[in-house]
């Protein structure tokens, strides 16, 4: 095996390894990018908004001069992939009526009765060529109900607001509308007759109600009326408003955040369509926000890099963002200098910990730190220096005393490393779209084991398209081709060893006609996460930003490969976990795409150069929870570039 292509194999080793284990930390700069979406008023900021849909053939149309049939409306928004436009009571404003145009809709929502949006504005719209629905009760509480109808059939989730005052709704708005949730409106003290006809044909099948306030704000007659009830409190609006964020922090990007005024509700609710479509929390904030809110946008300035403002700086003053930002003496996050080590038993390592602050970076001392292992028989740790004590992996986790933690994973291998050897040989043309390969499994000893090592270990491929079947028990792999003409061009047969991650590829115009590649085994994995009976996949990320082709003297494959994670709603990566093996992939070429335990292929198939693509957009989807993750990858010849 040549040098190169030795190189070639170990960098593909590091690189599914890393990627499909250990995928990287960034922290973002501390002085993200902010753009500020505004207008002279209310609706002209509402149609800045929905600029950021570059078509859509619905729109949520709600009123711009009363809050109250407006709040339940955001779930709506990514129902249809739509924005909310604001309207006066009787005539469509210029800008809404421009926006409609630009985005080319051609069929409008209103949400309220005829008192609130008159039928003036349906025969406009009409004229326009729009088509319309009106979802409407006779107050408040119906209208939320008519539009809880549409969004959930059977909710298993609800959140309960306040209907008499906007804030609540608005801070539910952006998670509502991304896990599809409708949100009921209450009064103080009593419970409409028509919500409680709602519960009653419903509760048996709602598993959670999230009540939003202390009972001063919805009494506990009202709440008990709900099944399953978790309240969500804080002293003011703006302390629910952090309480609402934190709770479901899990579903929100961290490299973004939207604030809005706290003190009107036209650009929080016209916003809450947006930030649920970035999966971004708002934050809302007046001329003096309170601490728990700065608090807030701190702890995740560390990772921010995008800030979207609702409203002029009339109605969020620049002095008010300067006022969220940390004092310079004051830190913003943390993180190691590492994020994964290995040791052997006895070995110790330093890690240093770092402290992102407003005004720069610098090094984090004991008096400030907690340090901690998640499992001492395996790893201590004392002051940032870690030790191996026995066989197996922990997490070492620093946490400043305002909660702020970064964690590495430590390996502690085994005193006695064992190694494996695989052999490619003997590529052989043995049929008309058949050939046939050796393939052998050595020990540290140069004992032949490939009989005891499982075909399901083993994941073998090719850069030509093919099916590819191992037999342990002779060592040999059977290549049938898709089309029998490829029987006679080159090849490149990759054969990868799950277990380990490592891999050897064979190139049949070589000269030596094998190759072979030693490597470590028994390397100790990353800890599983505990088991939790209400853990669900809550994002999938694709964190490939090219799609790397196999390739072989310029013939290339027609398989692509990237790779991705999975998070449950803690954070934590259960890409390797039983409940991401049913995943689904899609692309918007090729013939098929599929996804398993990080790996993302799409299959070109025969008639289709992938060369000839700029780029490939794929998409991954839990069918479970219907999570999605999407991103467009850049065609890269070399499968060894899969990571980002």
């Amino acid at each position: 095996m040549t040098f190169e292509k030795k190189a070639t194999s170990i960098f593909l080793t590091f690189t599914i390894f890393f990627a499909l284990v250990f995928p990287g930390l960034t922290y973002a700069s501390t002085a993200p990018t902010v753009n500020r979406l505004a207008g002279q008023d209310r609706y002209e900021t509402a149609a800045t908004i929905a600029k950021q849909w570059s078509h859509s053939d619905y729109a949520i149309l709600v009123s711009g001069e009363n809050y109250p049939d407006a709040l339940a409306s955001a779930p709506l928004a990514p129902k249809h992939n739509a924005p909310i436009l604001l309207t006066t009571s009787d005539s469509l404003p210029t800008p809404t009526k421009q926006a409609l145009a630009d985005l080319e809709v051609n069929q409008v929502i209103i949400v309220g009765g005829t008192g609130v949006i008159a039928p003036s504005i349906e025969a406009e719209l009409q004229a326009m060529g729009i088509s319309t629905t009106r979802l409407a009760g006779q107050n408040r509480y119906e209208t939320a109900l008519k539009i809880a109808d549409q969004v959930q059939n059977s909710p298993s989730q609800l959140f309960v607001c306040t209907g008499d005052d906007f804030a609540d709704a608005l801070s539910v708005a952006p998670i509502a509308a991304i896990e599809q949730i409708p949100i009921l409106l209450v009064s103080g003290d009593s419970l409409a007759n028509s919500v409680q006809e709602y519960l009653d044909l419903n509760s048996a099948h709602i598993t959670k109600t999230y009540v939003i306030g202390y009972s001063d704000v919805i009494s506990d007659k009202v709440a008990s009326q709900f099944p399953n009830v978790e309240r969500i409190v804080g002293a003011d609006k703006y302390a629910r408003n952090i309480a609402v964020n934190e709770k479901f922090n899990n579903l929100f990007s961290t490299g973004a955040i939207c604030i809005a005024s706290g003190e009107g509700f036209a650009d929080a609710l016209s916003g809450s369509a947006l930030a649920a479509k970035k999966s971004e929390p708002i934050i809302l904030v007046n001329n003096a926000t309170p601490d728990t809110t700065k608090k807030y946008y701190q702890q995740r300035l560390v990772n921010l890099d995008h800030l979207t403002v609702f409203g002029g700086t009339g109605i969020v003053p620049d002095k008010v963002m300067q006022d969220l930002k940390p004092p310079a003496d004051l830190p913003v996050g943390i993180r190691l200098d590492k994020t994964f080590i290995t040791l052997t038993k006895g070995q110790s390592e330093s890690l240093t910990a770092i402290l992102d602050m407003s005004s720069g970076s610098v090094e984090g001392t004991g008096n400030e730190l907690v340090w901690l292992s998640s499992n001492p028989t395996v790893a201590t740790v004392s002051q940032g220096k870690v030790e191996g004590m026995g066989y197996g992996s922990a997490h070492i986790t620093v946490k400043t005393k305002d909660g702020s933690q970064a964690s590495c994973l430590v390996a502690v291998d085994s005193p006695t490393k064992k190694y494996r050897t695989m052999n490619l040989s003997n590529y052989t043309k043995t049929g008309t779209n058949t050939a046939t390969f050796k393939y052998q499994l050595l020990d540290e000893t140069g004992k032949d084991i490939t009989a005891e090592i499982p075909a399901s270990q083993l994941r073998a491929t090719s850069t030509l398209s093919s099916s590819i079947s191992l037999d342990p028990s002779q060592g040999i792999g059977t290549i049938t081709f898709k089309s029998s003409s490829d029987t006679g061009k080159p090849i490149t047969i990759i054969l990868l060893d799950g277990a380990s991650g490592s891999a050897v590829s064979l190139d049949s115009t070589s000269n030596a006609g094998s190759s072979s590649y030693t490597y470590p085994v028994g390397i100790p994995q990353p800890e599983l996460p505990p088991p939790n009976p209400d853990q669900k996949i809550s994002e999938i990320k694709i964190t490939s930003t090219k799609l790397g082709i196999a390739w072989s003297d310029g013939i290339s494959n027609d398989m692509g490969y990237a790779t991705y994670i999975v998070k449950d709603q803690n954070g934590r990566d259960i890409t390797n976990s039983s409940l991401a093996n049913n995943l689904k992939a899609t692309s918007d070429v090729g013939i098929a795409a599929t996804a398993y335990k990080g790996l993302l292929k799409v299959d070109f198939g025969p008639n289709l150069d992938a060369y000839s693509l700029t780029g490939v957009t794929v998409t991954i989807t839990d069918p479970q929870s219907g999570v999605t993750g999407t991103a467009t990858l850049e065609i890269t010849p070399q499968i060894r570039v899969i990571s980002p």
